[in-house]
């Protein structure tokens, strides 16, 4: 077996425990979510698409407010709203990593999605020569909503999940602006009975209605039998 050699201030440490130890920071490195290339290409996908929206809103407010130079108004919007995107996701994905150990909570995505959402903002909104604190506020709700609606989506998702698509019927039925209402199995029999039950009551109404009808035809006749023998 291979011992550390002894030096004059303690042991020398053997290859292969500094290469074990060159691994692990390595690999510690590898998976801190600061660094990781990841998150980073995701932020950058998030920053694009928000470059996207900001172009379209930038253009379409600088047209309506009929600015002087509605390209420049556009282009200014993109690049706020795409340092806004990226650094938002970037801060959130870290906060979900760091702080909740990528075991977040729906609740704790949206707390975490506020929050980044209104310390990118602030930050960026100041850096574009803005206010921080309507830049903290505005942002921290596009994240809060932004969410909300996200968390909402994906556990209609989820109870949908394994369920075929329904018949367009069955959907118009089931619809609360459709004056129609789909009926269970049971609940159809149930109907049918109650229709039955309707009928012979209106049955027995009709033999009753019958028998004194024939009482009172019998009761005339046997009055009109003696007049006819007097005669």
């Amino acid at each position: 077996p291979f011992f550390p050699a002894p030096s004059r201030f303690g042991f020398i440490s053997s290859p292969c425990h500094r290469n074990g130890r060159r691994d692990t920071m390595s690999n510690e490195q590898k998976k801190s979510p600061l660094t990781d290339p990841a998150v980073l290409v995701s932020s950058l996908k998030v920053g694009a698409l928000s470059a996207c929206a900001g172009l379209t809103y930038g253009g379409a407010s600088g047209i309506l407010r009929a600015t002087k130079h509605p390209i420049i108004h556009s282009i200014s919007h993109g690049i706020h709203w795409a340092a806004w995107g990226t650094s938002f996701w970037w801060m959130r994905n870290n906060i979900i990593s760091i702080h909740y150990q990528d075991n977040a909570t729906p609740k704790d995505r949206v707390y975490a999605s506020a929050v980044s959402g209104g310390l990118s903002g602030g930050i960026v909104t100041r850096l574009m020569g803005g206010k921080f604190t309507p830049g903290l506020v505005l942002f921290s709700l596009f994240g809060y909503v932004g969410q909300k609606t996200w968390n909402f989506v994906e556990r209609r998702q989820q109870e949908n999940e394994g369920k075929g698509p329904k018949p367009i019927l069955q959907r118009m039925a089931e619809s609360k602006w459709v004056p129609l209402r789909s009926l269970s199995d049971d609940e159809f029999r149930n109907l049918l009975n109650e229709k039955l039950l309707s009928i012979e009551v209106d049955i027995s109404l009709l033999d009753e209605k019958i028998q004194s009808l024939e009482r009172e035809r019998a009761l005339e006749q046997s009055q009109k039998a003696p007049e006819s023998s007097q005669s």
